[in-house]
């Protein structure tokens, strides 16, 4: 605070003047120095004489430099926010006339004048949504212009400012499209760095059969392409690595991975996996809503698995969005655009569930483009002892556990199993070897007990079966055998045949119990 003394009028004019010099907020005085305060334009206080009423005065005077310097902080902060802005921010008064704009929206519209101008006819394009507004007081989001004089796509906000229940104003946000663009493909790496990502190639396939070698030749071959693909093959026969595979041998590698097991998911909760939803789409809905995978695998591969389990009904929706190339969350009126690599998997034959009318036809040829078929173990050459092998050093990694020594004699047994799991009965038959072996080597009678195992209780021998040759149903009868401990009733059940057929079988490939 300054103190500005002055004997007599021209005094006081000259201290006034002083005081404007060296950037007085207000000032506080007799009827004079109000009357020549308020011909400067500065905010002035009263004063009367007497001790008292100074100091009131002066205090009155502090809270008003005060609080004016409160409102400069607050005004300079509104200034930085709107002029620091990425976006375009304009404020149009009730009349009409734009108030407000930043440097941005300035640049969008080729840098011409806009201040104290009328929108109407200096934006046009802007004027519909603002009278809207301006109009019915419900602010509008998300809504896609086209600048004419840049040619440049914005995403438009519409907000009414609302002073004592009046509308006096509306603010108008400009969001150039490409930076949310960017913005978006930002999060969609971030999900991918995050686990949506494919960690198996071509390399981690364990193998020495011809007919995978062409099968992953195929692979390679389709991985080029960005047609859809679809793979073939019972279950546990690893379409799930070989999706992995194509998406890393693809140019989509950098993009994310992302996989669901379509059979897994009840119906109404599979939809909104795929497709998303917005808050409020169902009871249990997430806050905020829930971003599906179709847009979490944008730019990379969605990996449906089981696909021949999802109903009629998502068939028709997963159709609209290969169709269209865009998706629609659940409860939500906008679409969003995708651009993402279908791999599907099914062990079922989506040819004949399309015959019985139970998978859509022009579905089937939206996936069916590539089609890649895994044959089963029992049909992949001496691969079932590589991976045995495989399989035991990996998890005797996992458990710390020293892995046991096993003769080619021991391995042998395997050709004569029909793997009707595949890999993965593949993996419990390693688990029940490495449980089973009580020595420092899995012996062939471990090995035979580990594939045939049977209840706990039953402590009769393990029944030994001999063969003239192996073939599909030879290894199946073998297998129901020594799943059922040797009783033939109970494997001819298994098997889906009556005794008598079982016997005669057995007769022809000279199977001994």
């Amino acid at each position: 605070m300054e103190i500005y003394p002055a004997s007599n009028h021209k005094d006081l004019e000259a201290s006034i003047d002083e005081a404007v010099a060296h950037g007085c907020d207000a000032l506080i005085g007799g009827y004079s120095a109000v009357e020549l305060a308020e011909k400067h334009g500065i905010p002035s206080r009263l004063i009367r004489t007497g001790e008292d009423t100074i100091l009131q005065a002066i205090n009155e005077a502090i809270r008003t430099v005060e609080q004016i310097q409160i409102e400069r902080i607050v005004a300079e902060t509104y200034k930085t926010i709107i002029y620091a802005s990425k976006d375009g921010i304009l404020y149009i008064d009730s009349t009409g006339t734009i108030r407000v704009r930043n440097r941005v929206v300035k640049a969008m519209n080729n840098n011409i004048s806009l201040l104290s101008r009328s929108l109407r006819t200096t934006l046009p394009y802007l004027y519909k949504s603002f009278s809207e507004v301006l109009k019915g007081g419900q602010e509008i989001n998300g809504s896609i212009l086209t600048i004419p004089k840049s040619n440049l796509t914005v995403s438009a906000s519409f907000v009414p400012v609302v002073v004592n229940n009046n509308i006096s104003g509306v603010v108008i946000t400009l969001s150039d499209i490409t930076e949310i663009q960017k913005l978006e493909n930002q999060i969609r790496r971030s999900l991918s760095e995050k686990g949506l990502r494919a960690k198996y190639t071509f390399d981690d396939i364990i193998h020495k059969s011809a007919v995978i070698d062409a099968t992953i030749d195929t692979a390679r071959r389709y991985a080029a392409s960005d047609s859809n693909v679809i793979i073939v093959g019972e279950t546990g026969t690893g379409k799930e690595l070989f999706a992995q595979s194509i998406h890393n041998a693809s140019p989509r590698k950098n993009g994310p991975f992302v996989a669901i097991n379509c059979a897994a998911l009840p119906e109404n909760l599979l939809e909104s996996e795929l497709f998303g939803y917005v808050e409020g789409a169902f009871t249990g809905s997430v806050k905020g809503g829930k971003m599906g995978l179709f847009e979490q695998a944008h730019g990379g591969t969605l990996f449906l698995d089981e696909i021949g389990e999802i109903s009629l009904s998502t068939q028709t929706k997963l159709l609209r969005v290969l169709q269209e190339r865009e998706v629609r969350r659940i409860g939500d009126n906008k679409v969003i655009s995708i651009n993402v690599r279908i791999i599907s998997a099914t062990n079922k034959s989506i040819n004949q569930l399309a015959g019985k009318e139970l998978f859509r036809r022009d579905l089937m040829y939206r996936l069916d483009v590539l089609r890649i078929f895994l044959p089963p173990l029992r049909q992949r050459d001496r691969d079932a002892e590589l991976l045995f092998l495989h399989l035991m050093r990996q998890r005797g990694q996992e458990c710390g556990i020293p892995v046991p020594e096993i003769n080619l004699s021991a391995l042998s047994a395997l050709n004569d199993y029909p793997f009707n799991g595949n890999i993965r009965e593949l993996r419990n038959i390693v688990e029940r070897s490495l449980v089973i072996c009580s020595g420092n080597a899995i012996t062939r009678d471990d090995l035979l007990r580990a594939l045939y195992p049977r209840d706990l209780e039953d402590t009769s021998p393990v029944p030994v079966y001999t063969a003239s040759q192996t073939s599909g149903e030879e290894s199946s009868i073998i297998w129901a055998l020594g799943e059922c401990g040797g009783n033939q009733t109970r494997a001819a059940r298994l098997l889906g045949i009556n005794r008598s057929t079982l016997w005669r079988k057995m007769q022809k490939y000279h199977i001994k119990i």
